[in-house]
Order: structure tokens, then sequence, then C-alpha cells
């Protein structure tokens, strides 16, 4: 037999596997890792409406902005400079008990192929969802254990478990648990860290994305975070998660140095094609509402005088929950020499990483 057709049935029998996978998994293909009936199969028929939250998720290079509404949380992200954001930007808020249920898109032409992963943490799912451009997705996260007690309250990372370009270490959130009313107790507090130690030394071991737990006490806690030539606060993305007392009046002290090399996202490309350090960021501190609203407490500008010194905030603890640092994302272009464009390739998106929580116990 000729070596043409023996190459004509090898491409054929190839485009028969190829057919017969698309009609077996045709059901599958537009729901790719998470259908519709999530919600049915993973919270319970009779959970109060109160327990849950409403939640879209828009992914794009390299950040998640989420959406929340109803069991008392509706995201609201007040800046700075006075702009109301109906949404968060690596952040989601949800009370103990509740259940996040998630919709979520990829935004067209400003992605590719984008993953939703949550560890288990203790509580009931773990969430490991793809979101694909063009597609809808759908997943649930229970604040909660699988014996239906509520998880530790705390902070929990979640993030982007799908390479979408060089930054996409760098796509990661918090998922905030906060008490409904009041401030974290002791025991609350005591149970986050035991817990997360335990996840740490059994299925999250090597983990680098939860951050490490720094408990300050007193009436007048000093916090430090040092920001490192790959633009993470104390070796860590998020940065670390500071506990404090309630009514305490803390004094944050964030260092930022001046960047210079193309592992910073600060060290940002002009039109000409050279790198110059980012100005114009606000770097702050923002309470975290019950009800989720966040607002703007203590902010200075990122510029020349603000880079290399430490940026000192000082502020009343009377929310729940604060989150430091830049939380709104910058935007990012790769454009060595002015080389960068359609025929050579190029590399823009969105990155936040200098930022981190507090959790106020009370």
């Amino acid at each position: 037999m000729k070596k043409e057709t023996w190459e004509w049935i090898w491409t054929g029998f190839a485009i028969l596997l190829l057919a017969i996978v698309v009609v077996t998994t045709l059901p599958q293909v537009f729901t790719v890792g998470g259908t519709s009936t999530v919600f049915s199969a993973d919270i319970p028929s009779n959970t109060p409406t109160s327990m849950v939250i409403q939640t879209t998720v828009y992914a794009e290079e390299y950040v998640f902005m989420v959406e929340e509404h109803g069991g008392g949380i509706d995201s609201e992200l007040v800046l700075p400079n006075g702009t109301i954001l109906p949404y968060y930007y690596n952040l989601m808020v949800i009370h103990p008990g509740q259940y996040l249920n998630m919709t979520m898109y990829a935004v067209m032409g400003k992605t590719a192929t984008e993953n939703m992963y949550i560890p288990v943490y203790n509580s009931k799912y773990v969430v490991d969802t793809q979101i694909v451009p063009g597609l809808t997705q759908y997943a649930v996260w229970y604040a909660g254990t699988a014996s239906g007690s509520s998880i530790a309250e705390g902070a929990y990372a979640f993030l982007d478990g799908e390479y979408n370009g060089p930054w996409f270490s760098y796509d990661v959130g918090e998922i905030l648990v906060i008490p409904a009313s009041g401030y974290f107790s002791p025991s609350d507090i005591n149970s986050y860290i035991s817990s997360s130690n335990a996840a740490h030394s059994n299925g999250l071991i090597g983990d680098p994305y939860n951050p490490p737990i720094i408990v300050v006490s007193g009436s007048s806690p000093v916090l430090y975070a040092v920001s490192d030539k790959y633009a993470a606060f104390n070796d860590s993305i998020p940065g670390p998660t500071f506990v404090i007392n309630a009514n305490s009046t803390a004094t944050l002290k964030l260092y930022i140095p001046t960047p210079d090399n193309d592992h910073n996202w600060l060290d940002n490309y002009t039109a000409s094609g050279t790198p110059e350090p980012m100005t114009g960021l606000y770097v702050g501190v923002y309470a975290v509402w019950w009800n989720g609203t966040i607002t703007p407490v203590a902010y200075q500008m990122l510029n020349s005088s603000t880079y290399n010194t430490y940026m000192t905030f000082t502020f009343k603890a009377n929310a729940p929950a604060y989150v430091y640092g830049i939380i709104y994302p910058a935007y990012y272009v790769y454009n060595l020499d002015g080389m960068s464009n359609l025929l050579t390739g190029e590399q823009a998106g969105y990155l936040m990483s200098l930022w981190g929580t507090i959790l106020v116990e009370g």
C-alpha cells in the first residue's frame, strides 16, 4: 500500500476519534468546569435566601472582578477619589455559613481561559472550575464544613489555577469571612489560626498563596509590610493577614522600594518602550463593613517621594476587617524598546499584588 494511502487512513482515523469525542462530550462542552445544576446540587433546597449570596465573577488578565448581592452583602468599593464601584477586585466577602452562588465569565478579548480555584480549608467544597471565554461557568462555595457547621472566620485565598500569561501567579484573591455583626471573637481567631495551620501541614503543604497570619495585640499596634523586587509584601501575595484588637489605634507602615526590573509590575513601560516607575496609585487602608461596603480610611499617593520610605497610616479599628495597600489593579504593558505589537506579540493586563487584610478581634 502506498505511503500516501496510509497517511489518508491515519488522518481519517484521527478525524473519526475527534468526532467521537465531540459527540460523546457535547452536553458538557458549553459548560466546561461547572454546569448550572451545581446550584441545586450544592445548595440544599431548604436553604433560606438570606444564606445565599448571588455572586458574579468577571475574569480577565490578571484580576477577578466580583459583584455580590444577597445575604446582607452588597458589593461596593469606594475609592479615595470618590468613585463608587459596584464590585471588588480579587476579593469576596461572606458571613459564616453562607453560600457564594457564583456565575462566572471570562471577559472577551481580555483574557485566555482562566480557572477559579478555591482549596478546601476545612470547608465543604473544593472549587476547581474553568472560566472559558464565550461560555458561562458556575460554582458554589460554602463558608461551612461537610458536617454543616460554619467555617472559621478569616481570610482564605482563591486563585487563577490556569496559566493565562506570565503574571498569572499574581491573579490571587481572598475570601473574607467576617462576622454578621460585631468583631472576630478570640475563639474565632484561634479556630482560624488552628485550621490554617492544619491545612498548611496537610493538603496545602508548600502552598505559596495563603499569607502568614500575624497577631499584634495591644491598644496601639504597629504593623509592618515591606515589598520586595517582585512587588510582594513580606514575600506573600496577598500580603500578611494582621489581627488587631477592636477600638485600638493602629499604625500601619508600608514600604515600597522604587521598582527597577521586569519582575516588578510597578516598573511599567511607556509608549516609547522604556520602563518607568508607576505613580499616581492610591496606597491606603480601607474599612470592610458588615454589609460588604468598603470605604477609605487613610491613604497616600504613590510617587517619587513615597517610594523608598515608610508610608504611615493611623486608624481606629472600629470595622470588623480592613484591606490595605493598593486594592485596585493598575494597567501594565510590557513594551521593551517599543517592539510590542500585533505582529511580534503583546503582553498587557491589570495587576495588583501589594495588598492584604486586617481582622479585628473584639
